[in-house]
């Protein structure tokens, strides 16, 4: 593995085989030089289709001591501004000597790059924003693997105090093998794990300080159609992010067991900066480096996807009618979605008027008297209901930290269907609804700004001339499937919830449902149990042991009376005709 590292480093420091191993050296080489990592490797950087140099998103976080300052002309005074730096760099020799000048700068507590590639600058940084993808990566929080306890955040304010739980992941034997290995041994432990786990071994192995990444190259540029319909366009352009989201989700779920984050598995994911300090760990800092580096190991996009996802390669052209067939029932459904909610928003809209009219309980937000069953605000009601429920199952009522934000983006998205027409109390009625498991730190202090895109999209909704495909005008509109995903909801989780469980779940849920309504129904109609009259039958009964004789015996006395009875009723209905003829 050394002379691997060696060999990849410098293919023309390599020691003579007469000569003893410089250890001094190899030291000083146990990492690769910055320019060979794939963060790096302008060479390897693609262009958009026209040409035109791509863009690579930098996120950073100011130490205190640089944080910039503004002045405040109220207090006039000069306040810290915001501790968060992005910043697009061109994919060029030049953008990457201003990258590097950030982390010379010795201004930021840490620095990351975004994986995938932008055609231009903007304000934000979103998937539907993404030109192009070079390689696949997965992200490994190794450290993790030696606590044995996790610290639960609670809110003091409402009496739940911080607690310490089991950390499921904990492997001591793993982390402390983890921990004996130089930077080497650590690297050819990882691609060990790989090769276990039937997983193509990576390109590039880079260590972060806590944890380490892997990356796999590929040998063609994954070019990526922007989601956005052009004037004139009918069909929606399709995209390749989610085949390639689908290849970190099951990179991610093979290497489960070595605390693989499911954050990164999202294609406009940021990963740290080879050469940039890692101060997270140690107040002294860690340094990122790549220490592996294999040029064998590059694969082209549909190879590698065969790979992982076990989905044999095809032409150009079955994928183009796939992708029609897919936009051709997507925009059906939205169409007829489209359709259904126009024609119940006025009558969503009348209800909530009656029951503003008629305030009785004193709601934050008063809604219809009596709402239809599939209405959004029966829907959003469901879905809250159930992200409590989560809370409880997961941390005992109060959401830990890392996910407060999703689950109150993913509330104030369900319950922005019932504001169209008082958009402003959209925010302070979900704060309400999810201030039980929710910490009231977080809801005074990041909730609003957190959400203020929400509340802007809903408010602007008139305003916006052209909808994206597959998107919702006025509001973010995930479907339960996608919530899930987001939230990494189990099976075991979803038997207790009401809403946010899978198709399979919902369909037994109806068969039992259906098979309950059915018994109900044979009931009212006379059927009777099994159990009542198997209860009755002669193989249980066995009324001939009672008489101290065998069946047959008991059965032709049966038939003997059977016979009386009915000669006796023959000669009564004689009797009884001529008396009447007399």
């Amino acid at each position: 593995m050394e002379q691997t590292c060696k060999k990849v480093i410098k293919e023309n420091d390599i020691p003579d085989e007469n000569e003893g191993p410089d250890e001094e050296k190899f030291l000083s080489e146990s990492f690769l030089p910055p320019d060979i990592s794939t963060f790096w490797d302008v060479s390897r950087f693609p262009k958009n289709r026209d040409g035109s140099q791509c863009y690579v998103s930098i996120l950073g976080f100011w130490k205190d001591f640089w944080r910039p300052k503004y002045y405040d002309p109220a207090t006039q005074e000069q306040k810290p501004g915001n501790r968060i730096f992005r910043r697009y760099f061109p994919a060029t020799e030049e953008g990457m000597q201003g990258i590097r000048g950030l982390i010379e700068s010795n201004k930021f507590e840490a620095l990351y790059r975004s994986q995938a590639f932008f055609p231009k600058i903007r304000k934000t940084q979103r998937k539907e924003d993404i030109s192009a993808i070079s390689h696949a990566w997965l992200d490994l929080d190794i450290n993790k693997l030696g606590e044995r306890r996790k610290l639960i955040r609670g809110d003091r304010a409402k009496g739940i105090f911080d607690r310490w739980v089991d950390n499921d992941h904990y492997r001591s034997e793993l982390f402390q093998e983890w921990q004996s290995l130089d930077d080497a041994g650590k690297a050819e432990w990882l691609i060990s794990h790989c090769v276990n786990n039937e997983i193509p071994e990576p390109t590039e192995v880079v260590l972060s300080g806590g944890g380490a990444y892997l990356l796999w190259q590929f040998t063609d540029t994954v070019f990526i159609r922007r989601r956005r319909r052009k004037a004139g366009q009918k069909n929606s352009p399709c995209s390749y992010i989610d085949v390639i989201e689908d290849i970190h989700r099951n990179l991610r779920n093979r290497l489960d067991y070595l605390m693989a984050d499911i954050t990164p598995c999202s294609a406009q994911t940021v990963l740290r900066i080879p050469g940039s300090i890692n101060y997270k760990y140690s107040p002294l800092g860690h340094s990122c480096r790549s220490v592996w580096f294999n040029v064998d190991n590059r694969y082209s996009s549909d190879d590698f996807k065969q790979r992982v996802l076990g989905i044999a390669p095809y032409a150009g052209t079955e994928r183009y009618q796939q992708a029609k067939e897919i936009d051709a029932i997507r925009a059906k459904a939205r169409k007829q979605g489209e359709k259904s909610y126009r024609d119940n928003a006025q009558k969503w809209s009348q209800k909530a008027s009656l029951k503003a009219d008629n305030p009785d309980n004193g709601n934050i937000v008063q809604f219809p008297v009596k709402a239809s069953k599939n209405s959004p605000y029966k829907q959003s009601r469901r879905i809250i209901g159930d992200l409590k429920e989560l809370a409880k199952l997961r941390w005992g009522g109060s959401v830990m930290e890392g996910y407060r934000d999703m689950f109150c983006h993913i509330a104030v998205s369900m319950a922005s269907a019932h504001f169209q027409n008082n958009p402003n109390e959209l925010l302070p009625y979900v704060k309400a609804q999810m201030e039980d498991i929710i910490p009231s730190d977080y809801l005074a202090q990041h909730f609003e700004s957190d959400n203020i895109t929400s509340l802007n999209k809903l408010m602007t909704a008139c305003d916006v001339s052209d909808v994206k495909p597959g998107f919702c005008s006025w509001r973010y509109a995930y479907s339960i499937d996608r919530i899930i995903e987001k939230l990494a909801i189990t099976e075991d989780e979803m038997k207790h919830l009401d809403c946010l469980v899978s198709k399979s779940i919902k369909k037994e849920r109806r068969k039992q449902t259906d098979k309950v309504y059915q018994a109900k129904k044979r009931r009212n109609a006379g059927s009777v149990r099994r159990e009542h009259y198997e209860g009755e039958v002669l193989s249980k009964t066995k009324p001939w042991e009672k008489l101290g004789i065998c069946r047959r015996t008991w059965e032709r006395r049966q038939k003997k009376s059977q016979r009386a009875s009915v000669d006796s009723d023959v000669k009564s209905s004689e009797s009884n005709l001529l008396a009447n003829v007399g």
